[in-house]
């Protein structure tokens, strides 16, 4: 269930969602606001997944795991499977 909220929004870009609605390439405004904000989470989310990367990437620990981990899987690569 949705949630009731008021916001204000620059003139530009609220005739540019109503234009979107009039085009039928949005059902409604709130679907428009909705999607936009859908987006932009998206968007800091892989922001957030990138930077967690970039400091693991920096970690001598976790470089570390990733090699014993490279090791332990090297062989399982040729291994055979028996039926």
């Amino acid at each position: 269930m949705g949630v009731k909220a008021t916001f204000i929004l620059d003139e530009e870009i609220m005739e540019k969602g109503r234009t979107l609605v009039r085009e039928k390439r949005f059902k409604s405004m709130n679907a428009f606001v909705e999607k936009a904000i859908k987006d932009e989470l998206a968007v800091l989310g892989r922001e957030e997944i990138k930077k967690a990367l970039l400091e693991a990437s920096k970690d001598p620990l976790f470089l570390a795991d990733i090699k014993e981990i490279e090791r332990d899987f090297a062989d399982s690569d040729f291994e055979k499977v028996e039926k």
